[in-house]
């Protein structure tokens, strides 16, 4: 079967030796250390941010950033309708109202002309996606942000290393990145960063992603309790500040959303091979893009000026070929065992938001483009020229046996 690679960046020796020299040094805790903040230094200068917090998962990420803006039930943001599931679901969870925009049928990243309409005194927050890699209209969701006095949070989980208009991609308000196997680098099959430039929000997402809390108190009159008083010496006890500090409002509970001393260490190596993978992604999507469009098909479009980290390759069946999209991919499926996987269902007809009150006819660009023309192919550093031109021929085939089918 033609799939894609188990993984989507590329683990060799220089990964091995990082978690060898960590692992036989034993100077510190494998839960936290030097190799944590080195890290977060690093890809920190890589995006341009003042802030980097180094996190388990792309996940973990996204749900610290809802934490950190304090979003509450009945609160508002405005969202693409294209993405996975995990962009949304910590907002979800505390009983935000997701309005949906619509998208660009060329890159199928949020519409910036969609926004405006759906902002309220109640949106807290504009959510958009760097699809594919490929980077969204910044400048233009940042003018709609700007006009209603609310950040805007990016999902850059499929763009590390990716560039808006020569600006590396991760100096916004709120980044969130991932390094799952699949993605462009990787941090032992899990891991995640937060990015930001914001003091306050970076201290509210260093402190709630270790069990801390996000809460306003004063302090207690008396340091004991019944005849129990605090000790008049250094005592690590756990305390967290109870000894002096009574809560009046609790804002947030944090957890345990750290990343590990090991898997650091594999991220610095992944960092520095980061522009070589996706430069090997690069070559396979020009090569996709100069064979599939001689076949007629509607190649993704990257902004003069951008440059895609080209984590997923999407492509477009145009109406003119007269070709139905679901018969093509059945047809490469079966005849040429070519596995495909759409990504991604549409956010507001996921069955958890069509029980929430949205249904078909919300986002109706995002709707035709993914119902009728979307097609994604593999792609990956390792991907050699020979399988894109297997690839390639699967689906000549196809559009060739389903014209013939439909003649």
């Amino acid at each position: 079967m033609i799939q894609e690679p188990n993984i989507g960046s590329v683990i060799g020796a220089e990964e091995i030796e990082a978690l060898s020299a960590l692992l036989t040094a034993r100077t510190e805790s494998l839960s936290w250390g030097h190799e944590i903040a080195a890290f977060e230094q690093d890809f920190a200068r890589m995006c341009g941010a003042e802030h980097a917090m180094a996190v388990s998962s792309g996940t973990a990420a996204l749900d610290l950033c809802a934490q950190a803006l304090q979003f509450e039930p009945g609160d508002e943001i405005v969202a693409t309708p294209f993405s996975f599931w995990s962009t949304i679901s910590a907002q979800v969870a505390r009983g935000v109202r997701i309005r949906f925009a619509d998208v660009e049928p060329d890159t199928m990243n949020i519409d910036a002309r969609t926004i405006a309409a759906l902002m309220t005194p109640r949106t807290k927050a504009i959510y958009l996606v760097h699809y594919g890699g490929n980077p969204a209209d910044l400048d233009a969701v940042r003018a709609v942000a700007d006009a209603h006095g609310v950040p805007i949070v990016e999902d850059c989980c499929h763009a590390p290393g990716a560039r808006y208009q020569g600006r590396a991609i991760g100096a916004g308000d709120l980044c969130c990145f991932s390094f799952h196997s699949y993605k462009n680098m990787t941090t032992l099959g899990e891991g995640g960063m937060v990015t930001t430039s914001n003091p306050l929000l970076a201290r509210r997402i260093r402190d709630l992603r270790s069990i801390g809390i996000l809460a306003d108190g004063e302090r207690r009159e008396s340091t004991a309790f019944g005849p129990y008083r605090k000790p008049d010496f250094d005592l690590n006890d756990h305390s967290k500040g109870s000894w002096d500090v009574d809560l009046l409002r609790v804002d947030a509970i944090g957890s345990n959303f750290r990343m590990t001393a090991a898997a650091a260490a594999v991220g610095r190596v992944q960092l520095r091979k980061l522009n070589a993978m996706n430069a090997a992604r690069t070559s396979v999507a020009e090569r996709y893009d100069e064979a599939l469009g001689a076949l007629g098909l509607r190649t993704l479009s990257v902004r003069p000026g951008d440059r895609s980290a080209w984590h997923l390759y999407t492509c477009f069946l145009p109406p003119e070929l007269g070709v139905d999209r679901n018969r093509l991919l059945r047809y490469v499926q079966e005849k040429h065992d070519l596995s495909i996987i759409l990504r991604y269902w549409p956010l507001h007809l996921n069955s958890i938001m069509r029980s929430k009150g949205h249904a078909f006819g919300e986002a109706p660009e995002c709707e035709r483009v993914w119902f009728e023309q979307l097609i994604n192919l593999p792609i990956g550093p390792l991907i050699s020229d020979a399988l894109v031109d297997r690839i390639v021929h699967a689906i000549a085939d196809g559009l060739r046996q389903c014209r013939a089918a439909a003649a």
